[in-house]
């Protein structure tokens, strides 16, 4: 992967805890932590209700400073027969989303990802659904329709996968289900220089440039968060002109091609 090439990914981290049943499993869950304990064992117990027999869940516990890596050890060693193969590893030192992301990538080995940060949720039958889109479409990865809750509630803004729009804005929540070898076509996910967030929308561009597609389910599957403290509020929101200008230069094709129609 050209984003985690110049070093040794897991190496990053070592494992806090692991269980094994069953056989494998198609899709891994891949939880990024950092110091929400609050929310995490929400975020786990929508993993437990999806409908699919064979499920797998790996936490990335970024160095977190609560008691989240401690709860989630907690709640997967008693629900460690719902899952193929469930695992925490927890970062040496704080690395940030992305590089979370990628170490779920790195200590997992299941042909399709799905990233859920600590503090959303999946609704059932999230998985299943999406799984079965990937399967039927051949894209590369499949996201559906978001329900706000928290701080606000309603209904989110994906649409349909159209490349041309994300010089736009950014459409695609990073609640969706990936296929790993599109993801390390790609590289993973990059490290933003700005540092505000948007990995997500960097993926898809990347995507994007790559001729790789997405498939949108017009479901609500995913539950996103809007509290005070989420990203979006603190950080991608009031970034939003940097941000912008980074994506610019990162992927100028896509923004010049915007810029002549």
């Amino acid at each position: 992967m050209s984003a985690m090439r110049s070093y040794d990914v897991a190496g990053l981290g070592e494992v806090a805890y692991q269980s094994r049943h069953g056989d494998e499993a198609q899709i891994a869950v891949v939880i990024p932590l950092y110091n929400y304990a609050g929310t995490v064992l929400e975020a786990l117990d929508s993993v437990v209700r999806q409908d699919l027999p064979s499920l797998s869940v790996i936490v990335i516990d970024d160095a977190s400073t609560d008691q989240g890596g401690a709860e989630a050890r907690s709640f997967l060693e008693q629900n460690a027969a719902r899952f193929t193969e469930a695992r925490i590893v927890r970062h040496r030192h704080n690395q940030g989303l992305s590089m979370s992301r990628n170490s779920g990538i790195a200590w997992s080995s299941e042909p399709y990802l799905f990233m859920l940060d600590a503090d959303n949720r999946l609704r059932p039958p999230a998985l299943s659904r999406l799984l079965a889109a990937l399967q039927c479409s051949g894209a590369a990865f499949a996201y559906s329709q978001l329900r706000w809750f928290g701080d606000e509630e309603g209904i989110g803004l994906a649409d349909v996968w159209e490349p041309a729009r994300l010089a736009n804005d950014n459409y695609i929540d990073a609640m969706a289900l990936i296929r790993r070898d599109a993801l390390l076509m790609a590289g993973g996910y990059a490290g933003l220089a700005d540092g505000h967030g948007w990995e997500d929308y960097d993926l898809w561009c990347r995507f994007a440039e790559f001729g790789l597609e997405g498939v949108f389910l017009p479901e609500l599957l995913c539950d996103y968060r809007v509290h005070g403290a989420s990203m979006l509020r603190t950080r991608t929101n009031i970034h939003y002109g940097a941000l912008m200008a980074e994506m610019r230069l990162r992927h100028p094709g896509l923004f010049r091609a915007r810029a002549k129609r």
